[in-house]
C-alpha cells in the first residue's frame, strides 16, 4: 500500500472501514464537538464525538434487529442533516451498503436507481417521499425508516432505532474490502449506471483529500450544504471525522448564504453555479451603494486583481502596489470576505469547469477558488489544485493515489486503487479500462511540464464542423457565460460550417428587452467570444427565457448539461437559427417574434 495512505493516525487506526474512522476519532477526542445543526429557534446545537459514535452504534444494532444482512442495500433520501450521516454510518457498521438518493431528482431517476439496487430497506425524511419511488419498489422493501413518521404505523421511526439496546461486543461489523456504497454516473449521455465502492476505497479517497488539504485540522469548521447524495460532500464529511473538524449542516441549499457568516467556515466547497451566483450577488450589492462607495469598491477590486496576478506570476508586487493593496484590503476586501465568515483562505469547486475570469475575480478578493476534478468511475480525485500550489484554469496536479497519462488522441487516463471494477449488473470488464489498468476518463486534456491538468472537453461532447474542425463546446459556453445577461449557454454545430449557441437569458434581460437592450447583449457576446479562434466563434445566437432544468430532464442532478436531451428538445430553435443565417448569408441580421423563444441574431 502506498506510503501516503498511512500518514493520518485516525485513518491508520480505522481498520480501513468507514465506521472505523468514527470509532478511532471518538476514542481520540470523545468530548470535543463533532457537528452542529439548527434548532427550531435558529440556534446551533452541538453533538460531541462520543454521542455521535453512540448514535451510529444504536442505529446499526436497530437495523440488525430488523433483519438487515451484510451486503444488503439501504437507500437514504433526505436533506443534508446529521441524521443522514448517522444512518449512513449505522448501515455500514451493520454490514450494509448505503446508497444516497437525491430528494430533488426526477421520479423516474429514483425508480431506476431502486430497480438497479434492489433495496432491502429505505430511509426517508418523511413518508411523503415514498410516493417518489413507485409501488413496485415499496412492496419489495422489508422495512422503511422515517426521520419523522408523521403518525404512520407502517414505518419505523428513527427515534426507535436510536433507542435500540447496546450490543455486546464490537458494534462495527464492516470489512475493509466489502462494498460500502453505490454511486451513479451523472447520466449526461443516457441512463445513470451504478458503481460499487468498498470501505477501503472510501478510506483511501479520504486519505488522498486530507493529504491535499492539511489546512483542515481539529476544530476547523466546515459547512455541509450540498445534497448528501453527492459523494464529494459525503467524502468531505468523512474527512471532517478523520481530522476532528466540525460539520455544520444546512438542510436547504438555498439558505447557505443566510448562515455562512455564523458558521464562519475554514473551508468551503461548492459548484460553479454557486460561485457564479455569489459573484453576481457581490456585484449587485456594490451597485446598490452610493456612487463614492461603488468607485472605492471597484478600485479595491482592481488593486486586488493586480496583487493576485503578481502572486500567480511568482513576482513580488512593486512597493506602491503593496501599499495600495494593504489599504484596499483593510477598507474593502476584508469586509467583503467577512460576508463568508471571515476565516476562509480558499474555496473548492468541482463537478464542472469554472471560467478563468471568474476564478480571477475571486482571487482578487483574496478568496482563490481551487478547482478539483474527478470522475464517477474513480472514487479518489483525479487532480486537485492545492492552496499552496495552484494554477487558475487547470484542475491541478494529480491527487495522491491517482496516476495519470494521456492517450494518443489526448484523452486523459488514470490508474490507481480508487478505479472501479465495473458497472453494477454488468459482468464484462469495462471497455474504459485498458490492459494496464488505466481508466479512460472521457475527457480530453493537456498536462503541462509542472503536471497541471487542463481539461479541453468531454470526448462525447466534442464534435466536428463540416470543415473538419474539432470543437469542444464547454470552453465556448464558459466564455459566453461571462456576459451578465446570459444564464445558460449550449453550443451546437456538428456537421455545420460554424457553431451556433442557444442562450438562456436572465429574467432581467427579458424585462429590459427591446432593440437597444438586445443590441447591448449582442455586443457583449461579440466581445466575450472575440478571443476565441475564428472557427470556434458562434456564427449566431438563439435567445430564450426557457431555462434548462433538472425537472425538465435537461440537466443532471449536479447541473451538468444532458446534451442529447437538449439537442432533441431545442432542435427547432437551432434549425431556425441556421435557416436565418443561410438566408442572411454574410449580412448581419436580427429576427424577433416576441414569443421569448425565437429571437435570433448573427454574431
Amino acid at each position: 500500500m502506498s506510503r501516503w495512505t498511512l500518514t493520518d493516525p485516525v485513518l491508520s487506526a480505522s481498520g480501513w472501514t468507514v465506521p472505523g474512522i468514527l470509532e478511532a476519532r471518538s476514542e481520540l477526542t470523545p468530548d470535543e464537538p463533532a457537528l452542529f445543526y439548527l434548532a427550531a429557534d435558529g440556534s446551533w446545537v452541538g453533538i460531541h464525538w462520543r454521542s455521535y459514535r453512540d448514535k451510529v452504534a444504536a442505529i446499526a444494532n436497530g437495523l440488525r434487529e430488523r433483519g438487515l444482512l451484510p451486503g444488503e442495500r439501504v437507500g437514504i433520501m433526505a436533506p443534508s442533516c446529521p441524521e443522514w450521516d448517522f444512518v449512513q454510518l449505522g448501515t455500514l457498521a451493520a454490514g450494509g451498503v448505503a446508497v444516497g438518493l437525491d430528494p430533488y431528482a426526477r421520479d423516474e431517476h429514483l425508480r431506476e436507481i431502486g430497480r438497479c439496487c434492489g433495496f432491502a430497506a429505505l430511509v426517508v425524511a418523511h413518508p411523503s417521499l415514498l410516493d417518489r419511488i413507485g409501488d413496485g419498489l415499496r412492496q419489495r422493501l422489508r422495512f422503511v425508516v422515517c426521520f419523522d413518521p408523521a403518525g404512520r404505523s407502517d414505518v419505523v421511526s428513527l427515534a426507535t432505532l436510536l433507542a435500540a439496546s447496546p450490543r455486546a461486543g464490537q458494534w462495527n461489523e464492516a470489512q475493509p474490502d466489502a462494498p460500502a456504497t453505490i454511486v451513479f454516473t451523472s447520466g449526461t449521455t443516457g441512463e445513470p449506471r451504478g458503481i460499487e465502492y468498498s470501505h477501503r476505497q472510501m478510506c483511501l479517497a479520504c486519505s488522498s483529500i486530507l493529504s491535499t488539504f492539511p489546512q483542515v485540522a481539529a476544530g476547523s469548521r466546515l459547512a455541509c450544504w450540498l445534497p448528501l447524495s453527492n459523494l464529494f460532500q459525503r467524502m468531505i464529511n468523512l474527512c471532517a471525522i478523520g481530522r476532528g473538524a466540525q460539520t455544520f449542516y444546512v438542510g436547504d441549499p438555498r439558505e447557505i448564504m443566510r448562515h455562512v457568516r455564523d458558521i464562519a467556515p475554514d473551508l468551503f466547497i461548492g459548484v460553479p453555479r454557486f460561485y457564479e451566483k455569489l459573484h453576481a450577488g457581490i456585484e449587485e450589492a456594490i451597485a446598490a451603494q452610493p456612487s463614492w462607495r461603488q468607485r472605492l469598491a471597484r478600485w479595491a477590486w482592481r488593486v486586488g486583481d493586480r496583487h493576485a496576478a503578481a502572486c500567480r506570476d511568482r513576482q513580488g508586487p512593486a512597493a506602491i502596489d503593496r501599499l495600495q493593496f494593504a489599504l484596499a484590503d483593510r477598507l474593502v476586501l476584508q469586509p467583503m470576505r467577512a460576508a463568508l465568515g471571515g476565516k476562509l483562505s480558499f474555496m473548492v469547486s468541482g463537478s464542472a469547469p469554472m471560467p478563468v475570469w471568474l476564478l480571477e475575480r475571486f482571487h482578487a478578493l483574496g478568496l482563490p477558488v481551487l478547482e478539483a476534478y474527478g470522475v464517477s468511475e474513480n472514487i479518489i480525485p483525479v487532480a486537485i489544485n492545492r492552496p499552496d500550489c495552484f494554477r487558475l484554469g487547470t484542475v491541478g496536479q494529480p491527487a495522491p493515489g491517482s496516476e495519470i497519462r494521456l492517450a494518443d488522441d489526448g484523452e486523459l487516463l488514470v490508474r490507481g486503487p480508487g478505479v472501479f471494477a465495473g458497472y453494477l449488473g454488468e459482468d464484462a470488464r469495462p471497455p474504459t479500462l485498458d490492459s494496464d489498468g488505466y481508466l479512460a476518463t472521457g475527457d480530453f486534456a493537456r498536462i503541462d511540464d509542472d503536471g497541471f491538468v487542463t481539461l479541453i472537453g468531454r470526448k462525447s461532447e466534442v464534435f466536428k464542423t463540416s470543415t473538419g474542425r474539432r470543437i469542444a463546446p464547454s470552453a465556448i459556453e464558459n466564455r459566453l457565460q461571462q456576459v451578465a445577461q446570459v444564464e445558460q449557454a449550449v453550443v451546437f454545430g456538428a456537421g455545420r460550417p460554424r457553431p451556433v449557441a442557444l442562450l438562456v437569458l436572465t429574467e432581467a434581460a427579458w424585462r429590459e428587452g427591446g432593440g437597444s437592450a438586445f443590441a447591448d447583449v449582442r455586443r457583449a457576446l461579440a466581445t466575450a467570444s472575440n478571443s476565441l479562434p475564428a472557427h470556434e466563434r458562434p456564427a449566431g445566437f438563439a435567445f430564450t427565457a426557457q431555462a434548462l432544468t433538472i425537472d425538465g430532464g435537461e440537466l443532471t442532478a449536479n447541473l451538468k448539461l444532458r446534451r442529447h436531451v437538449i439537442a432533441s428538445r431545442r432542435s427547432a430553435a437551432v434549425q431556425a437559427l441556421y435557416d436565418d443565417l443561410d438566408a442572411a448569408r454574410d449580412a448581419p441580421f436580427a429576427a424577433w417574434s416576441g414569443d421569448r423563444q425565437t429571437f435570433h441574431c448573427s454574431a
